[in-house]
């Protein structure tokens, strides 16, 4: 997702904004459908989907974003996205190279971050909406502080990235686990349409997104129920089942490893938030 200018086009509607020094956050509604022209950025940026989402691309490597999808764009790169069918309500963090550079010692693992990466969505991206909301004094610090933490806890953990351009096949793979995440797969079952070996698809997928196809699905389904979790009244137990989890236990385990806190934690704190 490009990072929103100070003069927004038409197709953006700009709801809040918070800036600090090197720092800037924009909440932002785009419209069904549109597209936003490829083109350079000079500001890194983290984008956190609340609702609705876009396929990003730069280069020859495109993602998929749906709702609590979270997003890391390296400064410097050339990036176009395509809105989908039911909008995007996004939360944009940029942050001056500049400052990059100056936290970079803090960060573990600075080399993963230098590529476009969708890593697991973070209890800290959702914090840093609640500071927007705030809007205090103190939110610029927290906002600061929010940011280093999320890069740094970004920097240690496995992605979605999208390492080499991958052949058309295994593309229409990842479509396949992106769209039925719900379901159990099994990599003899997913070979088979493309007729390659089992062996293979595991090889090949790892290489070109940098992660195994088990992550990939837990990973989805757990922005599933981070969206749930904000957005609707239902049960842990009615989300981990409508997610493809085997049982809340296996939900909640899942959900803490990745997100970074318990469900039950993370809806205490970020229930109240609903899309606009």
């Amino acid at each position: 997702m490009s990072k929103i200018e100070a003069t927004s086009p038409d197709y953006v509607r700009t709801l809040r904004t918070l800036s600090a020094p090197g720092f800037k956050i924009v909440e932002a509604i785009y419209e069904a459908d549109c597209e936003i022209p490829a083109q350079p950025y000079e500001w890194a940026t983290l984008c956190l989907t609340i609702d609705g989402g876009y396929c990003m691309d730069w280069q020859r490597s495109r993602l998929r974003c749906g709702p609590a999808a979270l997003v890391f764009q390296p400064p410097g790169e050339i990036y176009s996205a395509r809105i989908s069918g039911d909008g995007s309500h996004c939360l944009q963090f940029s942050v001056n190279p500049h400052v990059l550079q100056s936290i970079d010692e803090g960060l573990s693992d600075w080399e993963r971050l230098r590529a476009p990466r969708r890593p697991p969505p973070h209890w800290l991206a959702f914090e840093l909406r609640r500071e927007l909301e705030l809007g205090d004094d103190l939110s610029a610090t927290s906002v600061e502080a929010a940011i280093v933490a999320l890069l740094a806890e970004l920097a240690e953990v496995p992605s979605l990235e999208a390492l080499s351009t991958p052949p058309p096949w295994l593309e229409r793979v990842r479509e396949q686990l992106h769209d039925e995440f719900r379901q159990r797969h099994t990599l003899e079952n997913l070979a088979r349409t493309p007729g390659i070996h089992r062996v293979h698809l595991a090889r090949e997928f790892r290489r070109c997104f940098g992660c195994t196809v088990g992550h990939y699905i837990r990973q989805r389904r757990v922005e599933f129920a981070c969206h749930r979790l904000v957005a609707s009244p239902d049960s842990l137990s009615r989300i981990a089942f409508d997610a493809g989890f085997a049982d809340q236990s296996h939900f909640t385990n899942t959900f803490r490893r990745l997100v970074g806190v318990s469900p039950g934690v993370f809806r205490g704190h970020f229930g109240t938030i609903r899309t606009q």
